[in-house]
């Protein structure tokens, strides 16, 4: 009989992860150092996420940056 050998996606993996820092965060830390520990944790993913997301989406180009026009000619 030949096994399967099933491999976790990227997903469960992340979903492992949050859980054991989950664990680790609200088990073992005191309450003191719990929440700005969450605090910067959450500052950090939001400050990822808007950074992903203007990466993605683009910005759109401030007025005040020359935009330089290519000077083309087709015969």
């Amino acid at each position: 009989m030949a096994e399967e050998l099933t491999l976790a996606s990227k997903w469960d993996a992340a979903i492992d992860i949050a859980l054991f820092f989950r664990m680790v965060i609200f088990g073992h830390l005191p309450e003191w150092l719990r929440h700005p520990l969450l605090a910067a944790g959450l500052a950090g993913l939001v400050h990822a996420g808007l950074g992903w997301l203007r990466t993605r989406f683009g910005e759109s180009p401030d007025e005040d940056e020359p935009v330089q026009e290519l000077d083309v000619r087709v015969r």
